[in-house]
């Protein structure tokens, strides 16, 4: 009991200040004015996709041709070179032909008194050397 021998009174509870609801509005679309519209954006979409589709169909064909032509200049590379290497086989060969006839006997003899005027003598000596005598003279 409160001072003064009153009754309680119950007391209003305060009011609530809710905000007022309002139903948002979801913007609607409109409708497409006609078919015509969906069918002009379906064609852009189809334009610019055909669009990428040529351009990198264009670069693949670049990048082909630009490796078959990097394949044909090695192949003429590798040509010229095994021409070279038979060019110097086939010298090598007519070298070592040349060489083994240079060195028999019978054409050395004939250079030396042809080239250089050399006779063969007549008579051969062969003179042994021992091999203590040659080397220790002094003893």
């Amino acid at each position: 009991m409160p001072a003064g021998g009153a009754p309680a009174r119950a007391l209003p509870a305060p009011a609530r200040h809710e905000p007022e609801h309002r139903p948002t509005r979801v913007p609607q679309r409109r409708p497409s004015s006609t078919p015509a519209r969906a069918s002009r954006l379906s064609r852009q979409s189809l334009t610019a996709r055909l669009v990428v589709f040529v351009a990198l169909l264009s670069l693949l064909a670049v990048g082909r041709v630009t490796l078959s032509f990097a394949v044909v200049q090695k192949n003429l590379q590798t040509d010229a070179v095994a021409r070279q290497e038979r060019a110097v086989e086939a010298a090598n060969q007519r070298l070592a032909e040349r060489a083994a006839t240079l060195s028999s006997a019978l054409t050395v003899r004939n250079i030396a008194m042809s080239k250089y005027h050399l006779t063969v003598s007549p008579d051969v000596q062969f003179i042994t050397v021992r091999w203590r005598t040659a080397n220790h003279t002094g003893r």
